[in-house]
């Protein structure tokens, strides 16, 4: 058995394509968690040990120079996007500029973001620097931690902010795209795996084969 704990960004890849292949190839059981890399890190400083970390490529690159994973198996698999999802029938930007994005925020009647992931820290940044972070939460819906399109397709916000990769991963009538290339903010996303368990050193490797490769573009991943 190997334990995994990764960041949402992949998790529909991982789930429906990775993780079954590599299970009937190999015979091993991949047992995973998935959370913002910023609630694992939580986590693996309490002591908690898996034997995988997927996440945020600087944050399990500080993690092996502190030990915790091998500075030898830190690979980078893919990078993401920050992205909006709305309703197909619902209003959109009138074009990709930043000015008609972040006037589309201003009119819409509720905003979803997270407040422990990556990309609902830079949004909270941009918000922040334009002087419209109070004005948007005033009507924002905030999550701990999950899916914000869920949001959306339930009827609580008019648009959700977060990775193209996890918007496109939720069920349900909802158009994904990019945020404006001004407002944009590309992360990088690492595996990591502890010295003390080669069966998990053989899985972090099929991430970064061609069937991977693919899984990952599917859901708006590219390549690092």
């Amino acid at each position: 058995m190997i334990s995994l704990y990764s960041g949402l960004v992949v998790k529909q890849a991982l789930e429906e394509t990775v993780i079954p292949a590599y299970e009937r190839e190999t015979g091993e059981t991949v047992v995973t968690t998935f959370e913002p890399t910023t609630v694992l890190l939580d986590r693996i400083a309490a002591g908690e040990r898996p034997d995988l970390l997927l996440g945020v490529s600087s944050s399990v690159r500080e993690l092996a120079a502190q030990g915790v994973l091998d500075p030898a198996q830190v690979t980078d698999i893919a990078v993401s996007a920050v992205g909006f999802a709305r309703l197909p029938d619902g209003p959109a930007p009138v074009d990709e500029g930043e000015a008609a994005f972040l006037d589309y925020l201003r009119a819409a009647p509720a905003v979803a973001y997270t407040l422990s992931g990556a990309s609902g820290l830079h949004f909270m940044s941009v918000l922040r620097e334009r002087g419209l972070l109070d004005e948007i939460d005033e009507r924002a819906v905030r999550f701990p931690s999950g899916l914000t399109a869920e949001a959306v397709v339930d009827g609580r916000a008019s648009v959700a902010i977060q990775q193209v990769s996890e918007l496109r991963s939720v069920a349900g009538p909802h158009v994904v795209a990019p945020l404006p290339h001004a407002l944009q903010s590309y992360g990088r996303f690492a595996i990591g795996v502890r010295r003390e368990t080669p069966a998990a050193s053989a899985f972090a490797e099929t991430l970064v084969r061609a069937d991977a490769r693919r899984a990952f573009a599917d859901i708006g991943l590219a390549a690092p």
